[in-house]
């Protein structure tokens, strides 16, 4: 006996609901696994300022005292600026206690790590030590490190060297080398440039890096767990640079948690509108911090802080400025606690 066999398929209208029932789940699911990858970067990400922290602590047993930001700054004018020009950054002076001793070995102290040298209004003092190509130190400024690379930040790890519309900016690892950007880097004060000393400022104001600093940790005293030490920042930025790992500049000098103007805090997008510098801001752009030198991040709603203690916290865009800046002063005598 023969049996018929139905040869019906599927109709094109069971078809389009098949695929828009697909299309419903890939767009409930999708959210889900983008949150997911950006809770792995994020966690990369504390990591990484993580085991900078332990290194800072490493060399401070070592040394008795934390790196300074920078030292030898040629890039200041007139009273901020350094005899001897290295342009060095205390990020150098760590390598060792983060596993990059052979790259240590390579950097020359006693030579600049850049060439700049401020000199648009005039000399400024300083003589510029050495050759940053021919003692290889533009080498190492240039090496990108995942250490100092935040997986959240799809911006370019590396600076565009030559003038963008200011000769402050004018920095340059040597002739042929790009120096290699950082995600974090040490609390300093701002809204100053290099020109300042980091003793120059009150012991209230104070944060624990800056200019020719020699803190120790015990100099926290507002408390270790609750002192700032070092900030997230992005790659890229409206106004001025963002920081060099390698190297110090005019406008490389630290990142100070409060930022650098009005508007402060974290996450602040627009750039410029303060004192008539710019009479037609840029518009805000997430991932393009508003001013160099402010703190900020690619990851929702605030950016990643190392505390003095170690610990890695991440605070929220939205915390007052009054808590964020008694965060940043490590002896203001406040008593907060970087959760409130």
């Amino acid at each position: 006996m023969l049996v018929r066999r139905s040869g019906r398929g599927f109709t094109l209208v069971e078809l389009l609901v098949v695929i828009a029932i697909i299309g419903v789940l890939v767009a409930l699911l999708l959210p889900a696994v983008q949150a997911a990858r950006e809770a792995a970067r994020r966690s990369q990400c504390s990591n990484n300022l993580k085991q900078l922290a332990i290194a800072l602590h490493n060399y401070h047993d070592t040394m008795l005292r934390l790196p300074p930001a920078g030292l030898g700054l040629a890039s200041c004018r007139g009273a901020g600026a350094e005899r001897i020009g290295l342009n060095a950054s205390g990020w150098t002076m760590t390598l060792p206690f983060f596993e990059q001793g052979p790259l240590h070995a390579k950097y020359n102290f006693g030579q600049a790590a850049a060439h700049f040298k401020q000199s648009d209004a005039g000399d400024n003092g300083s003589v510029l030590m050495g050759d940053a190509v021919s003692s290889g130190n533009a080498a190492v400024v240039s090496t990108r490190l995942p250490i100092f690379n935040c997986p959240s930040d799809n911006g370019n790890p590396f600076l565009r060297e030559g003038p963008d519309g200011s000769s402050h900016y004018i920095i340059k690892a040597g002739s042929g080398f790009s120096g290699a950007k950082t995600s974090y880097d040490f609390s300093t004060n701002g809204p100053t440039a290099c020109s300042q000393r980091w003793d120059a400022y009150s012991l209230q104001t104070r944060r624990m890096f800056g200019n020719l600093s020699y803190s120790r940790i015990d100099d926290a005293k507002d408390g270790t767990s609750n002192t700032i030490m070092l900030c997230e920042t992005t790659f890229e930025v409206w106004d001025g640079r963002a920081p060099a790992w390698g190297y110090r500049g005019w406008v490389q000098v630290g990142i100070d948690p409060v930022g650098k103007n009005v508007p402060q805090g974290i996450n602040i997008w627009p750039c410029c509108s303060w004192n008539g510098w710019a009479t037609s801001p840029a518009p805000g752009r997430r991932g393009t911090l508003g001013e160099w030198g402010s703190s900020g991040s690619l990851h929702p709603g605030g950016a990643q802080f190392a505390m003095t203690d170690g610990s890695v916290r991440f605070i929220s865009q939205t915390i007052p400025v009054a808590t964020l800046t008694a965060l940043a002063t490590m002896s203001g005598g406040e008593a907060i606690a970087a959760d409130n």
